[in-house]
């Protein structure tokens, strides 16, 4: 195992509850949208897999890398929507 490896796993992850429930308090209205950014942040905060990932919203794992995308280009393109993600990121301890 690398050092960077074993660092990564020694740092505190956020669960998948944690941000599910964070997501829902910010995003609550809009659930397509809470949903991407639901795998968006499990994808970038957690150790699962994408296939992991994808499975538990029932997706697979290119669904997982599409919502992440979309979310990526709107976090570059809407400041309100940044801002909301900064707001779940550190509510989450990230």
């Amino acid at each position: 195992m690398s050092p960077r490896t074993a660092l990564k796993e020694l740092v505190d992850k956020a669960s998948l509850k944690d941000i599910f429930d964070e997501v829902e308090s910010v995003f609550g209205k809009e659930a397509a949208l809470g949903r991407n950014v639901k795998m968006f942040l499990c994808q970038r905060y957690t150790n699962e897999k994408l296939k992991d990932i994808g499975a538990y919203f029932g997706v697979g794992e290119s669904g997982v890398s599409q919502a992440c995308r979309r979310v990526k280009d709107k976090i570059r393109k809407d400041r309100n929507f940044e801002r909301k993600i900064s707001k779940v990121e550190k509510t989450i301890k990230v």
